[in-house]
């Protein structure tokens, strides 16, 4: 328990800060019989993205429990590194993470740091949970990976929901789109990672 905490921990953050609670967002039908030309003329569109930034929020929920942690997250990508920032209103950057080729590096606002040769081990590290990072930079922009299982699509080919085998677990993943949103590419409102222990939710407020 003390392990799974400690990410969390090192994080700094307050749970029971109201300003970071995430909307739900509304139910979004989905299909599994989407005509393919859509489907891949929008994948078209996000391979095209090789670099971006987002603003938004995460939250982490421990289900068994039911504890609930949540902060404000700054994510910068690039085909050869990414940088997430985790900070909160008052207290300025709690920490952040760097993953690139040589591995996974996370410093927090006192400058200690914790490596590992890549994020998926740097995490179950830190949280004794396999949490699937490594193709998460394709699934926050609604990227369609090979890993992905018993996927299904919403009318305009945008990925709803799917599933994953990652390290003796499964995982369910669902995409929200700001439907009134117009956008050049369109791209996720919120994503949710689901295991029998975990859910994570990414709210994006912001896509550069």
């Amino acid at each position: 328990m003390i392990q799974r905490r400690l990410f969390w921990v090192y994080l700094v953050v307050i749970t029971s800060l109201t300003g970071c609670a995430l909307p739900t967002p509304s139910e979004q039908a989905s299909s599994t019989e989407v005509n393919q030309r859509i489907i891949d003329a929008h994948q078209q569109k996000l391979e095209q993205l090789q670099q971006w930034s987002l603003s938004g929020r995460m939250a982490v929920i421990q289900k068994q429990n039911k504890e609930r942690d949540s902060f404000y997250i700054n994510w910068h990508y690039q085909p050869h590194q990414q940088v997430i920032r985790f900070s909160h209103p008052l207290k300025g950057q709690l920490a952040k993470l760097t993953v690139d080729d040589s591995g996974a590096l996370l410093t927090d606002s006192d400058d200690q740091e914790r490596w590992a040769p890549s994020a998926d081990a740097l995490l179950y590290r830190l949280l004794g949970a396999a949490v699937p990072f490594e193709q998460l930079h394709h699934w926050v922009l609604g990227r369609k990976t090979n890993s992905l299982k018993s996927v299904s699509y919403h009318k305009d080919g945008t990925l709803a929901q799917s599933a994953i085998f990652h390290r003796g677990q499964n995982w369910q993943l669902s995409w929200f789109y700001d439907q009134d949103k117009v956008q050049t590419v369109t791209l996720p409102e919120q994503i949710h990672l689901e295991s029998p222990d975990l859910l994570i939710k990414v709210q994006v407020n912001e896509w550069q």
